[in-house]
């Protein structure tokens, strides 16, 4: 493994009306969104089990649109926007921001919570690996949203996309993974609830978003709050929450843990990303092991994330030989301090690259 030098993503922050802030993120990086509107269904199709054309994307986004006119109009607006200044199509960002709905796709994460009990700083925390795509690294961005009215957040994201993984003014940070079990095409794409839960002024806000609306996936938000971690699993049906281990502490990787769902780990085990459980596994006995000789600082979350047990297909992933997966890798590492309004992020597996710091802009 050979250390590579580590660049920080390039930064904006955006501010004004949904329409404004779109019209920013759009002349800022028009050309990242036409590469990545170039590239999108063909990285998709790259790690799916079924190849999906142009005209299916455009018919599933073409869904969509009522949908998000009802329950999210402002992100639909951002989104007109960000059309309107980069010169691509709504439908065409609207493809990006439904991909997960185009089919299955196997992709995974590690995520960690850490309460502010068991925390060295006193402050709680959360952090990831995103094992995806490496394609997507040079097009990647930290933008900072200012929106009338709603909480100011962070993310790390592509530009076109409406939220990803980041920290809120309201003290929320959300990591996430993809997680085992159905689908309904009736219902939102996933970034809708992301961007819903990073403006929301209170967690109870941010979860009502989450339940109030249909939703077309199954995914895993693993959130920090002013209250303390907050892990929710999310099916199309229903949503349940699952509580932080006794000493605070909480791992999640790609299947499911709320009793009510584990059943779907044999009925789709087919959808449980790499070594899933052993993930799990390694990163609760790293915590526990760390808990046992103190508190869980944010240089332990580090190293937990740059662990290497089961390599290549490890907390910290690495290309190898698996036909549909090998090509994957850990992107990104982030660690989010919503408290202190901060993250840190690697460009590139943590083990080769050094965490640079963000603040909120």
């Amino acid at each position: 493994m050979n250390s590579q030098t580590n660049a920080r993503f390039p930064e904006l922050t955006v501010s004004g009306s949904p329409v404004e802030m779109g019209q920013q993120i759009g002349e800022h990086f028009r050309s990242q969104i036409v590469e990545l509107s170039d590239i999108v269904l063909e990285r998709f199709n790259k790690g799916a089990i079924q190849q999906v054309t142009w005209e299916r994307a455009e018919q599933v986004a073409l869904r969509s649109f009522d949908r998000v006119t009802e329950f999210f109009p402002d992100s639909l607006k951002e989104m007109e926007g960000t059309s309107n200044a980069s010169g691509i199509s709504v439908e065409r960002l609207m493809v990006f921001n439904a991909r997960n709905m185009l089919g299955y796709q196997s992709e995974g994460c590690t995520s960690i919570l850490v309460s502010a009990e068991s925390s060295g700083s006193g402050k709680g925390f959360a952090g990831q690996n995103w094992d995806n795509d490496p394609a997507m690294a040079p097009l990647s961005t930290v933008i900072t949203r200012k929106g009338h009215g709603k909480a100011a957040f962070t993310s790390w994201m592509q530009p076109g996309l409406i939220a990803y993984m980041g920290f809120s003014s309201s003290g929320i940070g959300i990591c996430m993974n993809a997680l085992n079990g159905p689908s309904d095409p009736k219902g939102l794409p996933w970034y809708f609830f992301v961007r819903a839960i990073l403006e929301a002024k209170t967690t109870a806000e941010a979860i009502s978003a989450v339940e109030s609306a249909p939703r077309a996936l199954t995914a895993n938000a693993a959130m920090i709050t002013n209250e303390g971690p907050l892990n929710l699993e999310i099916m199309p049906e229903s949503v349940e929450s699952i509580t932080t281990d006794s000493d605070g502490v909480l791992v999640h990787t790609n299947h499911c843990v709320h009793p009510s769902y584990v059943s779907n780990n044999l009925d789709f085990s087919d959808k449980i990303y790499g070594q899933s459980f052993q993930r799990r596994d390694r990163g609760k006995e790293l915590l526990n092991a760390r808990l046992n000789q103190g508190k869980v600082s944010i240089d332990d979350a580090k190293l937990l994330l740059s662990d290497h047990d089961g390599f290549p297909t490890s907390i910290c992933r690495h290309p190898n030989d698996d036909p549909n997966t090998g090509w994957q890798r850990s992107v990104i590492s982030i660690i989010l301090e919503p408290s202190d309004n901060r993250m840190h992020v690697t460009n590139g597996n943590p083990c080769e690259n050094k965490y640079e710091t963000y603040n909120a802009g």
